[in-house]
Order: structure tokens, then sequence, then C-alpha cells
């Protein structure tokens, strides 16, 4: 039992540590903004439409897997998301700098409660 519950925690931490979806990047950002339109901006979110997340492969794996061996398949699922986390970080990163006039307007500085200033 005090075996699953590491288990389980490990997966937490692991679930926690995934780089956020690039469609979901794009979903989140503002439409108004003057950079929206631009061309560097269209390319960049041209790209995340064509970016493949393997969301079902990874499904299809953990659910496979864990009937094969408990927690095999979600290791195995785990472990191709980790993959792509690199490029799913360099995509976010892309559509950001593409889309987003001032990437760090409102954001706060750690710990600190102030707003940091603007460029």
């Amino acid at each position: 039992m005090r075996r699953n519950a590491l288990l389980m925690g490990a997966l937490a931490m692991a679930l926690s540590a995934c780089v956020s979806s690039p469609k979901e990047t794009v979903l989140n950002l503002d439409t108004t903004d003057r950079k929206w339109t631009s061309k560097r901006c269209v390319a960049a979110r041209k790209a995340v439409a064509h970016y493949n997340d393997l969301e079902r492969e990874r499904g299809l794996l953990g659910f496979v897997g864990n009937i094969a061996a408990p927690f095999a398949g979600t290791a195995a699922s785990l472990a191709l998301s980790a993959a792509k986390d690199k490029e799913r970080a360099r995509l976010n990163h892309e559509v950001r700098a593409a889309c987003i006039s001032d990437p760090l307007k409102g954001r706060r500085v750690a710990g600190k409660g102030r707003r940091l200033a603007s460029r």
C-alpha cells in the first residue's frame, strides 16, 4: 500500500511538470492584440494547428499498458508526453513571441507583489 502511495505521488509530480498544449496557449491569447494579425503570428498559429500532440496514442498506450501491468501504461504514456515537452515549449514560446505585444505585461515579481516594469 505504501508503494502505491509513492507511485501515485510520483505520478502527480510528473503530471504537474507537463508543458501546456500549444493549442491551449493559442486559445488563451488576446485576439484584439495588434500583433494577432501579423504575418509572424499567423505563421506561428498555423504551426500550432499542424502540431500533433499524440493525445489519442498516449491514451491508448496508457489504457492497454495498464491492462498488461498496473501503472506500466501510465508510465509509458507519461514518458511519451515528456518526450514532446520540448517541442510544446518551443511552440508556446514562438506563439507568445509572435502574437503578444508585451509578454511580461501584468506579471508580478515572484514573492514581491509588485508588477514588473514595462520596457
